[in-house]
């Protein structure tokens, strides 16, 4: 083991959140302590910080003895008992950080069915660590670090694949993954979120496994269920996504997992789109650049440094899921897809509320805002400043600032992808319209309060509620917007101007 490596460890045991070991240990001194999964692979890659999960294993102790003396020192949790496991939050422990499970060693054997929690699982004080750490899923996560010996246990070779940046199964992938179908998911989410390559045999056996991803098998109430529940699939798509969705995607094509969990957006493949405004190939490709242009110089400019939500890339990614099912050939050999921006707000607001992406916890995604974003995500690139009126621009950019934002950084990344014959994208569209909005939210700051209310609207010009009085405080609101009043005499003044010119003309 490199000093380096000894010393990231070090460093990692002597957090605050593991002060209680010197004392447990000092108590139960026939006890050995292991640190395992993910807070190994972290540390030695750099990555650890504050809130991060912390995983023990306990050798050499009962429970009952462990939980007693846990008791005095903070507040355990037993819930996970009957598995040999343990959650224990000490005293003056940081608010908002997650407890730490303590458990003992322990085997599993799967029930065949590839689900989660399909597995028969036996736990021994006894058992050596290196059994307990044969049964997880990749070797980078089979790594233990033994607090008494100061010493890296890695008998899958974990270290290495670290410094190869390899994700690779423990022992056979087939089996392995099988045992375990979220396993698939879960392979290409760690090779997101730490740069790494997905070892050749394990990603063959992704491949292999990624249509069992939508199998069912019978629970122990008899009911059929799936065997990677929708919550389990959102939680490793999202995790992806957010890690680096070009990749994420990329990856999900190429082992067969949009096909099997994404059929709508599967059908983008191999559409074509007209060459003079999208050289850059099919729907797919263009969607792909898209995603890339959200993290591109280009969009950080742009944005002034800002960085996509999680809901926008997903906006991003099904933008244009509508254009399958509306491709038109005409006649003079142009292509068109009128009315793709419809079609596919609910393709996409469908995909999402069936995959239950908004289970992802920690993450914002509402189905009906992702259906808006697909909904307009044209109009930024359309809309003609001359004639649009003020008060539509204030409806779809101002007065909800977090959507009109989603909508003008989805349409940035659509028009950075949409490379012309000649090679160009061109922005100068949405830079003016930026610019008109930057002036329009600066004549509106206190929009939120209109000049008249309706009722000083209707005894302004004598009128009783009706269609007539709504379609004038529309005007009225135009003019507010367009820079033509700025006080309540001005819009009275401005109303009894314009009912008396509709009645002249009248």
């Amino acid at each position: 083991m490199i000093e380096s490596d000894r010393q990231k460890l070090q460093d990692l045991s002597r957090r605050s959140q593991l002060g209680f070991l010197a004392t447990v240990r000092e108590r139960l001194p026939r006890s050995e302590w292991f640190l395992v999964g993910g807070a190994v692979r972290d540390a030695l890659l750099g990555r650890i910080d504050g809130a991060q999960d912390l995983d023990l294993v306990v050798r050499g102790v009962g429970l009952d003895e462990l939980t007693a003396v846990l008791e005095g020192m903070g507040q355990v949790d037993a819930v996970g008992r009957s598995f040999g496991v343990l959650k224990f939050r000490s005293d003056g422990s940081a608010s908002g950080q997650p407890a730490i499970d303590i458990a003992w060693p322990r085997t599993e054997r799967a029930g065949g069915s590839g689900a989660y929690r399909d597995f028969e699982v036996s736990f021994d004080p006894d058992l050596p660590i290196e059994d307990d750490l044969s049964r997880r899923d990749f070797t980078v996560n089979a790594m233990a670090w033994d607090f008494a010996h100061e010493e890296l246990i890695d008998p899958f070779s974990g270290r290495d694949d670290l410094e190869r940046k390899l994700v690779r199964s423990v022992e056979d992938p087939d089996a392995r993954l099988s045992e375990d179908l979220s396993r698939v998911l879960r392979a290409i989410r760690f090779a997101c979120q730490l740069g790494f390559d997905i070892e050749e045999q394990t990603w063959a056996a992704c491949v292999r496994l990624a249509s069992k991803l939508n199998g069912t098998h019978q629970a122990d109430n008899g009911e059929n269920v799936r065997v990677v529940p929708y919550e389990t699939v959102a939680k490793e798509l999202v995790m992806s996504l957010k890690a680096d969705a070009s990749r994420a995607m990329g990856l999900l094509l190429d082992g067969g997992l949009v096909k099997a969990l994404l059929p709508e957006l599967g059908r983008t493949v191999g559409t074509e789109q007209p060459i003079e405004y999208h050289s850059e190939g099919d729907v797919w490709t263009h969607t792909m650049l898209a995603l890339e242009r959200a993290t591109s110089p280009e969009f950080g400019r742009f944005f002034d440094g800002e960085t996509p939500t999680v809901e926008t890339l997903l906006a991003i990614v099904l933008h244009d899921v509508g254009k399958p099912g509306t491709m038109n050939f005409h006649s003079d050999g142009h292509i068109s897809f009128h009315g793709h921006d419809l079609i596919g707000a609910d393709l996409a607001r469908g995909l999402v509320e069936r995959l239950r992406l908004s289970s992802a916890a920690g993450e914002t995604l509402r189905p009906d805002r992702i259906w808006w974003l697909v909904r307009w995500h044209m109009f930024p690139l359309l809309v003609d400043l001359d004639h649009v009126r003020k008060t539509r621009l204030a409806a779809l950019f101002l007065d909800d600032p977090e959507a009109g934002r989603q909508l003008l950084q989805l349409s940035c990344c659509d028009r950075l992808a949409s490379i012309s014959e000649g090679g160009e994208s061109n922005l100068d569209g949405l830079i003016h319209l930026m610019d008109e909005l930057k002036e329009l939210a600066g004549r509106s700051a206190n929009r939120t309060r209109w000049l008249l209310s309706g009722e000083e609207a209707m005894e302004t010009l004598g009128l009783e509620p009706g269609p007539e009085v709504g379609r004038l405080l529309e005007e009225l609101h135009e003019a507010q917007l367009s820079g033509e009043i700025y006080d309540s005499d001005g819009a009275k003044d401005w109303l009894l101007r314009q009912r008396k010119a509709e009645r002249r003309n009248d």
